[in-house]
């Protein structure tokens, strides 16, 4: 199997964060760079799942539950509102 390597991504850090880095690294059993990019791709699962998840109480997550539950209640002012073309994108 032949493999192929990505894009490239550059990185400067003073040397007290580059031998720290080092010794992580080899404390893994990992090269520098599979070590960051290992760590750098953790920390964007979560920084990602945060974003996606939304964290209630019990008694938030109960109120949401029964909320959603419940009929909506479109008043005029609301049922114009929902007839004006969006004036935002969702974020993908």
């Amino acid at each position: 199997m032949t493999s192929t390597k990505g894009d490239r991504l550059q990185l400067r850090v003073d040397a007290a964060a580059k031998r720290r880095l080092e010794e992580a690294a080899r404390e893994a059993h990992l090269s520098v760079t599979a070590f960051v990019l290992q760590a750098a791709n953790s920390a964007a699962d979560d920084v990602l799942a945060a974003r996606r998840t939304i964290h209630l109480s019990p008694d938030a997550a109960a109120a949401f539950t029964e909320a959603l539950s419940r009929p909506a209640n479109v008043n005029e002012r609301l049922a114009t509102a929902l007839q004006r073309p969006a004036k935002f994108t969702w974020l993908d």
